[in-house]
C-alpha cells in the first residue's frame, strides 16, 4: 500500500497490510518507530523521538479479522530526517519497481536520487544496488527457478507445436538435475526458411549477462526481401568446438543438410568454429 494516509477507522485486511501502510507511512513522514507490541492480534508502536508521545493501535474488528486502526494518540515531534531504519531493500525496490521495468540499466545514482524525491530517505550505494537487485528480480524472476522450469517447458512446446524441435542436456549423472545446453527450434520457423528461404546460414553467438552466465548461440537466414529471418538457436554454458560442432550437427539434421540442397554458412571465425 502506498500513500495512505493513516486516520482512526480505518481499515486493513490483516496485520501484515497494516505493517506496510505504516512503514510507508512512517518514511514518507520522517517519522522512525519501535513496536510495543507486534502480534497477530494486535499492533501497537510508537515514535523513537525521545520526549515524543505518538502513538498508534490497530487490532481486530470484534469477531472477523479484518484490523482497523483504533487509536491515534500524541502530537508527534518533528525532527526532519533523511535515514530511516525502515527503507529496508525490500520497500525501496517495490518503490523503484516501475522505474527498473522502463528502464532496466538506469544508473545507481540516478536511482539514489529518485529514492531520495519519492522516498525522502537518502540511502547508501550499496543499499540502491541492493534494491535494484531485488527490484530486477521480481520482474524478471529467480533465475533458479526458471532453470528449474525448462523441462516443462520444452514438454509445453512439444504438446503445442508439433514438430518443433527441443534438447535438453544435462551433465551424466548429474544428481539433481543440472542444466549443461539446450537445442530449440521452432516447426514454423523451419518450415518458413525451408519454403522461401536463401540457402545461406549466418552464425553468431553472444554471452548471457545473468548471474548464471552461459553463451547464446544462433543461426539465421536471409529471405527474399534481403531480411533477417531466425531459424534457431542454442543456450550452453561455453562455446568451444563440441558445442557448435554438436549445434550445427542438430540444425543440419533438422533441415535435410544430406539432401539436394547445399547450404553455405557465414561467421565471423567464433570460438570452435575453426579447427586448429
Amino acid at each position: 500500500m502506498k500513500n495512505v494516509n493513516l486516520v482512526v477507522g480505518l481499515k486493513f485486511r490483516n496485520a501484515a497490510q497494516f505493517r506496510v501502510a505504516l512503514r510507508d507511512w512512517c518514511i514518507r513522514h520522517w517519522v522512525d518507530i519501535e513496536f510495543l507490541r507486534n502480534e497477530a492480534a494486535r499492533v501497537t508502536a510508537k515514535c523513537k523521538v525521545e520526549g515524543c508521545e505518538c502513538r498508534i493501535h490497530t487490532s481486530p474488528i470484534q469477531g472477523g479479522s479484518i484490523f482497523q486502526i483504533k487509536t491515534i494518540k500524541g502530537k508527534h515531534t518533528f525532527v526532519k530526517t533523511y535515514e530511516n531504519r525502515l527503507a529496508n531493500a525490500s520497500y525501496l525496490a517495490k518503490r523503484i519497481e516501475n522505474a527498473i521495468r522502463d528502464n532496466p540499466t538506469i544508473p545507481v545514482q540516478q536511482l539514489k536520487n529518485r529514492i531520495l524525491s519519492i522516498c525522502n530517505v537518502d540511502v547508501s550505494r550499496f543499499m540502491v544496488m541492493r534494491a535494484k537487485k531485488e527490484a530486477l528480480e521480481r520482474i524478471r524472476g529467480d533465475d533458479r527457478k526458471q532453470y528449474k522450469l525448462l523441462w516443462d517447458y520444452c514438454e509445453t512446446v512439444r504438446n503445442c507445436n508439433p514438430g518443433s524441435k527441443r534438447i535438453l542436456k544435462k551433465p551424466e549423472n548429474s544428481d539433481p538435475l543440472i542444466f549443461d545446453r539446450m537445442y530449440f527450434s521452432l516447426h514454423a520457423l523451419k518450415k518458413r526458411f525451408m519454403e522461401g528461404c536463401r540457402p545461406i546460414i549466418g552464425l553468431d553467438g553472444c554471452f548471457l549477462k545473468t548471474v548464471y552466465g552461459g553463451q547464446l548461440l544462433v543461426a539465421m537466414g536471409r529471405d527474399e526481401n534481403n531480411n533477417m529471418f531466425p531459424i534457431t538457436m542454442v543456450v550452453t554454458q561455453v562455446e568451444n568446438k563440441d558445442t557448435w560442432d554438436w549445434f550445427v550437427s542438430e540444425l543440419l539434421d533438422e533441415i535435410g543438410g544430406m539432401g539436394t540442397t547445399k547450404y553455405s554458412f557465414i561467421s565471423d571465425t567464433h570460438k570452435g568454429l575453426l579447427r586448429p
